[in-house]
């Protein structure tokens, strides 16, 4: 076979070039002298004394000639006051003063002379006076701790491991600053500088907390990322713990019940930059979705509590809400507020029949395409809780929140879904495409976020380590932000923020919506109470049982009592449990050799478990029916085939 020749460019005797690098290497620039640095490193700080120097020399060059001194300052002060129209309304006030002031001093210095006691007094009192403002500025710190990071940042990524990567821009906040970085373009990548987010907080000496990449930061570049190094952090205190946030209607419920819409987002925490945090329950076009997800211990109750304080202060909304969870206690103090409410599987299912309905309902009697919300034609918000485990008990469940969720827009209504270990399974591509934002608090894993959040990126919800931390995301591959919800657990605070909105409550007989019966408003116990109330009725059923006279009745032993109770006659059953032991007697006659089991018998039957095994234990005193074993989930039911009582089984 004829051998091929080969590039000598490739070949062994000659090495392979290495490739350069894209950007070329920027030369070092020149080292400046030990005053020149510190006049670099102190220029904002100097300001005021440039402007009050500048001011002397204008002064004693008008005491020679007037005529440029005056041309050069009007000049001066006009630039000035132009330039300053970008600035806020308090920042141009104090440089329009600033500016006032030194034409002032100027003129004065002028007529009495620069070089007297009296002017140079006057120009020490307006440089203090016109200074103080612009050293406390946080403007102006916020430029000096930025020109710090800048020119700190080469040794500071040389020695942290990320060499290369450079600044494009800094800007300065009242939270963080923000340094753009670019990566080296074909050789980093942004896991670069979040892997070594530790070594730069080590290097800096700061807490690690107080350096993280934004994940929707770097513009329309992808080769470059935003570094946020925070300065204030409204979650944490100085040494790293965090702060307690405690809910504002616990301060001052009757600020936090001014009437709201339904138009107003729903304020529920505080976010990374220190300002409210809220959601939207509609838009333009009509209602929203929201999900919620979170573990046990994650915080989802507490986030349920203020978005249901938000929407409780609402005059145009009616809320109805699912909550099977230990029959429904976290919805209890919220009971006067709702409109339905459901605490069982059953009553949840014909609750979104119901909510279907009511939707259409609204929605057609609307004259415009999307109902507008008043006080008088409401929207109705569906809150449900444990989605996940309500679709394992009924499949049903899942079928009619898809489509509440395809039609709750056009009645302008909302519907709010908390679910603690979101999966694929439940929260199919049906639901998840009417999503518009999710909050998520601490999740167990990976897998459960990619279910409900599948491209967040550059935050993770396993790792969270404040209590009520989150992260919103709004639709798909939106915005995302960290958020902190409010503390909101205490009975006492909800329910003084129920009886603050008490007229927003619905009325028994709504025109607009059929209230369904609610259980009466049950006061919750304070901590211990409960315990003591139960511990004083049984006091007194003890003392009533040893006042009553007892020397007429006999004394009889175990066997005697258990006899006698055996002789009384028992109750003749109802048609409907005649019927009922019908239907069980022939299910078990019907059954193989071998018998038959609970679950098939209930299955057979089509009754509740409870009053099966209710009427099997009545059937078995009677004799009529055994089990073996007798108890346990093994059991399996026959028919007696003699006619004595088989009270051994019982």
């Amino acid at each position: 076979m004829a051998r091929r020749n080969l590039n000598p460019r490739y070949t062994r005797s000659e090495p392979i070039p290495e490739s350069s690098p894209r950007r070329s290497v920027e030369p070092a620039p020149p080292r400046r002298s030990g005053l020149g640095r510190w006049l670099r490193r102190h220029r904002w700080q100097l300001v005021p004394v440039e402007v009050a120097a500048g001011a002397y020399v204008a002064a004693g060059v008008a005491d020679v000639w007037p005529a440029g001194a005056y041309t050069t300052l009007a000049l001066a002060g006009g630039t000035g006051l132009l330039l300053a129209r970008r600035l806020s309304p308090a920042e141009q006030l104090y440089g329009r003063v600033a500016t006032g002031g030194t034409v002032a001093w100027v003129v004065l210095a002028d007529l009495a002379g620069p070089w007297s006691i009296g002017a140079a007094a006057l120009w020490a009192a307006g440089l203090w006076a016109g200074g103080t403002p612009w050293w406390r500025s946080h403007r102006v710190r916020g430029r000096i701790r930025v020109d710090e990071l800048v020119e700190a940042w080469p040794d500071w990524s040389g020695r942290s491991g990320v060499g290369g990567v450079r600044i494009v821009s800094a800007t300065a906040g009242r939270m963080y600053d923000r340094l753009r970085l670019e990566l080296v373009r074909g050789q980093q990548r942004a896991r670069l500088v979040v892997d070594h987010l530790e070594d730069l907080a080590s290097v800096r000496g700061i807490p690690p907390w107080w350096l993280r990449v934004d994940p929707n930061g770097g513009g329309s570049d992808p080769g470059q990322l935003d570094l946020l190094v925070t300065h204030t952090d409204p979650w944490r205190d100085r040494n790293g713990r965090p702060v307690d946030l405690p809910h504002p209607a616990a301060e001052d419920p009757a600020g936090w019940s001014q009437p709201a819409s339904i138009r107003d987002p729903l304020p529920y925490g505080v976010d990374v930059d220190g300002v409210t945090a809220a959601v939207a329950l509609r838009n333009e076009r009509g209602g929203r979705l929201l999900a919620l997800a979170g573990k046990k211990g994650g915080g989802k109750t507490v986030l349920l509590h203020d978005l249901l304080a938000a929407l409780c202060r609402m005059t145009d909304v009616d809320i109805a809400m699912i909550d099977c969870k230990e029959h429904g206690k976290a919805s209890r103090p919220w009971v006067p507020r709702l409109i339905r409410r459901a605490t069982t599987p059953v009553e949840a299912l014909d609750l979104l029949r119901w909510a279907g309905e009511e939707n259409d309902r609204r929605g057609a009697a609307s004259p415009d395409p999307v109902l507008q919300p008043t006080a008088q034609h409401r929207a109705l918000v569906v809150v449900i809780d444990e989605y996940g485990a309500l679709v394992l008990v009924d499949e049903r469940v899942k079928e009619h929140v898809e489509a509440l969720a395809r039609k709750v827009r056009s009645a302008s209504g909302g519907l709010v879904i908390a679910d603690q270990r979101p999966d694929s399974s439940t929260w199919t591509g049906a639901l998840r495409g009417q999503i518009d934002e999710v909050i998520a608090g601490l999740m167990e894993n990976r897998r459960d976020v990619k279910a409900i959040m599948p491209t967040l990126e550059g935050i993770d919800p396993t790792d969270f380590e404040l209590p009520g931390q989150m992260v919103q995301q709004a639709g798909k591959r939106g915005r995302q932000a960290e958020t902190r919800a409010w503390r909101l657990e205490e009975p006492a605070d909800i329910a003084a923020i129920v009886e603050a909105c008490r007229d927003r409550c619905p009325a028994p007989a709504s025109p607009n919506t059929p209230r369904s019966t609610l259980e009466d408003t049950m006061e919750l116990p304070r901590r211990g109470a409960g315990a003591d109330r139960v511990r004083d009725q049984i006091r007194e059923t003890l003392d009533a049982i040893a006042a009553q006279d007892h020397t007429d009745v006999p004394r009889l032993s175990a066997e005697e009592m258990r006899r006698r109770g055996q002789d009384v006659p028992t109750p003749p059953p109802t048609d409907e449990e005649a019927t009922l032991d019908g239907r069980i007697m022939k299910a078990i006659r019907e059954a193989p050799q071998g018998g038959i089991a609970m679950a098939d018998l209930e299955r057979e039957v089509g009754a509740p478990r409870s009053t099966i095994q209710i009427r099997c234990s009545t059937l078995r005193r009677q004799g009529r029916v055994y089990a073996q074993p007798a108890r346990g989930r093994h059991a399996r039911w026959h028919i007696t085939e003699s006619s004595q009582p088989a009270i051994a089984n019982a």
